[in-house]
């Protein structure tokens, strides 16, 4: 196989300032050199890809992953059972295809029905369709009545509970997370608590204490990592004393919360956009609803995340990007607006591009490998018109993605 070799390259390697004039040179789908203009021989059949001032940066992750939302709002039935599983993978490809075409080379999932994000996973693999790296998550695990088992609908007796699979005591905790491993998934979702605009508002717990331990024990034995949906104080510390390797959301996190997190090692998908996009729904809809007890919670969230998060990318934390796409509120496509969120809340550009690369690679074992330019690591590359930690809505412009390279072969461009 020819090598590839970017030449002229403004690099940005996914944890500091961009170098200018550097050469990265790609064979067989891996990164083997990276060093400045006019060091590296080319050779007869080599691609030379003069970036002329380009910048070169590793591709980046969503790391809150549901492929198959497409226009859930406020009145649904539970999540899974909208459409049929053949229909809710069809939409789950398309969404991923959309990723990859904004620069996502990756996806990490945070909950899905009927093992999508594993077939998705498989049937890209095979080179059957074309779509990102995909690391799969299975429906999430939630107590009777919690989440997304609505009472509003137990009379429909249905055998299929969507992207849920509703367990009561460590017992049936744990027997689901090894069913849900035995389909593929490599992430485990659980509820832990309420909040973020669920059922039950904010403080409900949702999860014993010795559920989510059974939860993290099965899992870590098999050598798979917990995700949790968590939103208050108490439920942040819970889930780090638990072993929880991701929380999502973390609504009421403070410096304190930032601090335990950082000595544990803890991974956090903060996930603002959508209970921002919320609020702005109700103040849209004319009705007062932003008024009303849910909201003023969620914008007093809002405005603690904020706050925060400086702290946050100061102390180091390992943050990740994703959130609930494929809402009313939030169509797939906008995941630049999250990136733009964090970076008016206060986080340099360049440490937001760090949560989407190299943290996201570390939190899924790959650290070297991915979000990252190095020699050794696997050649997902964009090139982009334009420095994004100068101007983060670079990223969100189609236009001046001038190329997607994903295992060393070209998306886009080239």
């Amino acid at each position: 196989m020819a090598r590839t070799i970017f030449t002229a390259a403004n690099l940005l390697n996914g944890t500091s300032a961009a170098k200018p004039n550097m050469t990265v040179v790609v064979d067989d789908g891996a990164i083997t050199q990276v060093a400045g203009d006019g060091t590296i021989m080319v050779q007869p059949g080599d691609k030379v890809v003069d970036l002329k001032g380009d910048t070169l940066m590793p591709g980046l992750v969503q790391s809150h992953w549901h492929g198959s939302y497409r226009g859930i709002d406020f009145a649904c039935p539970p999540v899974g059972l909208e459409k049929p599983p053949g229909y809710l993978m069809l939409v789950a490809l398309k969404h991923a295809q959309m990723a990859l075409a904004a620069g996502y080379t990756t996806v990490i999932g945070a909950a899905t029905g009927d093992a999508l994000d594993a077939q998705l996973k498989w049937a890209i693999a095979d080179g059957i369709v074309e779509g990102p790296r995909v690391i799969p998550c299975g429906r999430w695990l939630i107590t009777t009545g919690d989440a997304n088992d609505f009472p509003e609908f137990w009379w429909w007796g249905a055998l299929n509970k969507g992207a849920q699979s509703i367990c009561d005591g460590p017992y049936e905790f744990r027997r689901a997370v090894r069913q849900e491993i035995k389909e593929g998934a490599e992430i485990i979702k659980i509820f832990a608590d309420a909040g973020h605009a669920l059922i039950y508002g904010k403080g409900h717990v949702s999860m014993a204490q010795d559920e989510i331990d059974a939860v993290v024990q099965a899992a870590h034995d098999r050598g798979k990592k917990v995700r949790s949906h968590v939103d208050t104080k108490r439920g942040i510390f819970n889930a780090i004393e638990s072993g929880i390797d991701l929380l999502d959301h973390a609504d009421e996190m403070d410096e304190e919360c930032i601090d335990a997190i950082v000595e544990a090692g803890v991974s956090v998908c903060p996930s603002m956009y959508f209970p921002k996009a919320v609020i702005q729904r109700m103040v849209d809809d004319g009705l007062g609803w932003e008024k009303k007890p849910m909201a003023v919670e969620i914008q007093r969230d809002l405005d603690r995340m904020s706050r925060v998060l400086p702290y946050a990318a100061k102390k180091g934390a390992k943050f990740l990007i994703g959130d609930d796409w494929g809402t009313a509120m939030t169509p797939h496509g906008i995941y630049n607006k999250e990136l733009e969120l964090y970076v008016e809340s206060g986080v340099p550009a360049v440490e937001v591009i760090r949560w989407a690369t190299a943290n996201a690679a570390e939190f899924i074992g790959m650290a070297g490998k991915l979000g990252c330019i190095a020699e050794g690591a696997i050649a997902d590359l964009l090139v982009v018109k334009g420095d994004p930690t100068r101007d983060i809505k670079l990223l969100g412009e189609k236009e001046n993605i001038r190329a997607i390279v994903k295992d060393g072969k070209f998306v886009k461009g080239g």
